[in-house]
């Protein structure tokens, strides 16, 4: 008998809950390939995400974290390259020489891994070798917002194996992410994605850049799970990344919500399909969307870190 569950910390409205929920969804589908859940938004005041499959909230819970154990050493992760010819420390991030991720995508397709169709999903979510920036470096998903000496898979992987001394992402961490409440409370890294916790320092009496950012891992854990449905793919010189629009610095990302239950494939092509933004109401009921959102992404002067504004309706 299928169950509903209301996931009652994640907000629609916020990138970060909107891709933590598309995350849960994935992992399930992965190992639920017979009876695939889905997922759909319940209006309550705030957007909230029900799935719908077989799970409680206890059960729920211990496989996803299952799952967080399933990444340790994930070829996904592997890629290492020098920033500069002849440096002796590897950068562990997402802008590599195109030759560089080249090779990296050939190892992924004759590992012998069991989870090589899951690596290959994520590297296609990570960025081509196709487009690349001014110094010849391939273009990432835009939805990479570190910079300087922030690194995305060193971020991701410490959000996995922990850091300083701080665990990584645990059951309890999980259980956070998805039925709150939100605390803030655990040191380990953010990706930028959370609308909510704008630091502009127009509106602060100090230099953010200098504050110890504290999150929500099992969240970012999650929305990093969601990138499988958003691969990338290149046009011209640019990389198209679904559901994000306009330019480095000028650029937003738009996302609708839906109110029927939809498995992990449709919602792949409905959040990367044609841009629904101008669709008219009857378009917009037709398939199932209740609201659609949107947040700018704002890119910082001094290295080009990435964050997200608060979301408007549109």
């Amino acid at each position: 008998m299928l169950r509903e569950l209301m996931l009652e910390a994640l907000d629609g409205s916020n990138p970060l809950g909107f891709l933590a929920a598309l995350g849960a969804l994935r992992v399930l589908s992965e190992q639920e390939v017979d009876a695939p859940p889905r997922l759909r938004w319940q209006n309550e005041g705030i957007w909230r995400p029900v799935l719908e499959g077989d799970h409680t909230r206890d059960t729920l819970v211990a496989a996803l974290a299952a799952d967080v154990e399933s990444w340790r050493s994930d070829p996904a992760l592997d890629l290492h390259y020098a920033k500069d010819e002849g440096a002796d420390k590897l950068a562990h991030d997402l802008k590599p020489k195109p030759e560089r991720f080249r090779t990296y995508l050939l190892g992924l397709l004759d590992s012998q891994s069991e989870r090589r169709d899951r690596a290959l999903a994520y590297a296609a979510a990570f960025g081509t070798e196709i487009a690349t920036d001014n110094n010849g470096n391939v273009k990432p998903t835009a939805l990479h917002f570190t910079a300087g000496q922030q690194e995305f898979l060193a971020m991701v992987e410490q959000l996995l194996n922990g850091a300083k001394g701080v665990p990584g992402v645990t059951a309890e961490d999980i259980e956070e992410a998805l039925f709150g409440p939100w605390r803030y409370a655990r040191p380990l890294p953010v990706l930028g994605w959370d609308g909510t916790a704008s630091r502009d320092y127009a509106l602060r009496a100090s230099d953010p850049s200098k504050d110890k950012k504290e999150g929500v891992p099992g969240a970012d854990w999650l929305a990093f799970r969601a990138l499988a449905l958003l691969p990338v793919a290149p046009r011209e010189s640019r990389v198209v990344t679904p559901g994000c629009y306009g330019g480095w610095k000028d650029g937003y990302f738009q996302w609708p919500l839906w109110s029927v239950p939809l498995d992990a494939d449709v919602v792949r092509s409905l959040v990367g399909g044609p841009n629904i933004e101008a669709a008219p109401p009857g378009t917009r009921a037709a398939l199932g969307i209740g609201i659609m959102f949107r947040s700018r992404i704002k890119r910082s002067d001094q290295g080009g870190y990435g964050s997200f504004a608060p979301a408007q309706v549109i």
